[in-house]
């Protein structure tokens, strides 16, 4: 069938020589096993070792979980030029892991909907639109781009076997089809279209006046009511998609003296290495598990010494261009620091340093690791028993926290180093405990403590908010009399610049505002641009009451759009609001599918 992409005229010997090694070493070994593995078997349901997932009756096998994470690590590498640390590296997991469920939910429905991709369509796809996995590799790429014609070139050598990626690009040209077909079901009408050019065309200029809080006041703290009023009063901006909040148990993974001994061994060995002339950046790549590990341990930064803190500032003040320091110990490894260079910066006050490190890190020994495992094991046992995972862990004499509400979209702060964590608890049962997950530096278990379906969120669910909310409300209240002054000022014909001089305040100017594009000093006051857009030029409106402020406004100027000019940007607009619109659709769509989706996380299993 792709033929016809191969025909066309052979490059020099020499070029081709690295095409095909560098293509066929790098692409066909890469993924032979993958496809060869994988292709076909998705659908048939069945575990095994080779399985991580399944979700309803698909299967996601170790090879294609492996791949995915390695187009992570890649892309991350590409972006900041140097391996991910063990954090990053569990983050990137989770990506890849969201990425293939995602993929796996489209390619289901797409199935359902009887949606296959022909012949025509795979040649096409292949050659103009070739999948991410290709665009990304080195070969394809110039000055960090994708080169189309590198491509072309190298899809015309017959001597690349390119029947894996034709797999690959028919295996997922069904969910890419699906996904056009959604996102063409939105529609966008002539009136919508009219309000979204206005809503960017027409422009005011102003004047605004706010009047802040009284911060230095002494309120009484809120009471039950007044949390009521306020949440009545702003309920509508209080609205979330699908939510989850998990109570959290964390057993941090702690070395053992011997342990911490021999990496302090191993750094000082390696340290009398360089400074015996071993050179540094081998020295980095062979031993260090920092970042830039793979680039000699140069990292990207320019440091100062003012900046580096009380532990590592003083071990690099002194250091002359070349020198070499003592292994810095720090929490869970120890530092190997070489003064690259000293650059003088005239916006700062000493120097900038360049620096490359080795970063040792201190492993529990395995005895160890089993053993603080089996500990938060036992817990999780007595807590799923309990269903009452906090209790279990007050047995022990140990401590658990709650994440907050989080969605599908983020990670909360305290699973960032185990987001596996905060993916399992989106698709638990209220009540349920995970099983213990393993981070790079702890041991996590988590219950799910509350759930809530898209819409408006609880009372109970925002309440910190709600009660700054209402401490707010009442600063704003005790800050009524300065209002007052202003409109009595304005009610006298003074003009609101000099009423606002007179209350010790500042009118700030308010340039081509629209509708679409809010002054950040009105962005919590839509009720403010709305009056303003309402209010006739000359007028001075106010004073209004918003969430941080008193607020009166003067519009002095208005443009209203150009008819003339609306065929030459209409279709910007439409494209804009189009795209907007079919964002959230397919979000929430997704959203809907995962709710749904029956999935088996079988990776710690493995």
């Amino acid at each position: 069938m792709l033929r016809f992409l191969r025909e066309g005229n052979r490059h020099t010997k020499t070029i081709w020589w690295v095409l095909i090694i560098v293509t066929v070493v790098t692409f066909v070994g890469g993924f032979v096993v993958l496809f060869g593995l994988d292709i076909g078997s998705r659908r048939t349901g069945q575990g095994g070792g080779n399985v991580v997932a399944t979700i309803g009756g698909d299967r996601i096998t170790r090879e294609e979980y492996q791949n995915a994470i390695n187009q992570q690590r890649d892309q991350y590498k590409q972006q900041f030029g140097n391996d991910p640390a063990d954090r990053d590296e569990k983050m990137l997991e989770s990506q890849a892991w969201r990425q293939l469920l995602t993929e796996h939910l489209l390619s289901s429905e797409a199935r359902r909907a009887g949606i296959t991709a022909h012949d025509a369509q795979v040649e096409f796809m292949l050659k103009y639109s070739p999948p991410t996995v290709l665009a990304q590799q080195p070969v394809f790429q110039t000055n960090g781009k994708f080169d189309p014609q590198k491509y072309q070139a190298a899809l015309r050598d017959p001597s690349i076997n390119w029947s894996p990626f034709e797999a690959l690009v028919r295996e997922q040209l069904p969910a890419r089809l699906l996904q056009e077909r959604m996102l063409s079901s939105v529609k966008l009408s002539q009136p919508e279209l009219n309000a979204a050019y206005r809503d960017r065309e027409e422009k005011l200029n102003g004047v605004v006046v706010q009047v802040p809080p009284d911060q230095n006041a002494k309120v009484p703290a809120p009471t039950p009511a007044d949390l009521d009023r306020v949440y009545q009063q702003y309920q509508g901006r209080f609205r979330a998609g699908d939510r989850v909040n998990l109570e959290v148990l964390t057993l941090p993974k702690t070395a053992s003296d011997d342990d911490k001994r021999q990496a302090r061994v191993l750094a000082q060995s390696i340290t009398d290495r360089a400074r015996k002339g071993e050179d540094f950046a081998t020295l980095a790549k062979d031993y260090s598990e920092g970042p830039g590990a793979q680039q000699g341990g140069v990292l990207p930064q320019t440091y100062h010494v003012s900046g580096l803190g009380p532990e590592l500032g003083p071990h690099l003040a002194t250091l002359k261009v070349g020198d070499i320091t003592d292994p810095i110990p720090q929490p869970g490894r120890y530092l190997v620091i070489k003064l690259l260079d000293r650059v003088n910066q005239p916006s700062a006050d000493d120097p900038g340093l360049k620096v490359a490190q080795i970063s040792i890190m201190v492993h529990p020994n395995d005895n160890a690791l089993h053993d603080q495992f089996q500990k938060l094991q036992d817990v999780r046992d007595r807590g799923a028993k309990l269903h009452d995972l906090g209790r279990a862990a007050v047995e022990k004499g140990m401590t658990t926290q709650k994440t907050g509400f989080f969605d599908a979209n983020g990670t909360p702060p305290m699973l960032y180093a185990e987001p596996d964590a905060a993916d399992w608890g989106l698709n638990a049962k209220k009540g349920e405990v995970s099983p213990v997950f393993e981070g790079p530096d702890a041991f996590v278990v988590v219950q799910v403590d509350d759930k809530h379906a898209a819409g408006t969120m609880s009372r109970d669910e925002i309440e910190p908010t709600l009660r700054q909310l209402a401490e707010l409300d009442a600063r704003l209240t005790l800050s009524k009399p300065k209002v007052d002054q202003i409109a009595q000022a304005l009610q006298h014909g003074q003009t609101l610049e000099q009423a606002a001089q007179a209350a010790g305040l500042a009118a700030q100017p308010i340039k081509d505002l629209t509708r679409a594009q809010v002054d950040p000093r009105l962005a919590s006051a839509p009720e403010v641009v709305g009056a303003m857009f309402g209010s006739p030029v000359g007028k001075t409106i106010g004073p209004m009451r918003t969430v941080n402020n008193w607020t009166f406004a003067r519009v002095d100027g208005r443009v209203d759009p150009n008819p003339a000019a609306y065929d030459s940007v209409a279709g910007q607009v439409r494209m804009a609001v189009i795209q907007r619109k079919q964002q959230s659709f397919f979000a929430g769509w997704l959203n809907d599918l995962r709710a749904k989706a029956k999935v088996r996380d079988l990776r710690s299993a493995q």
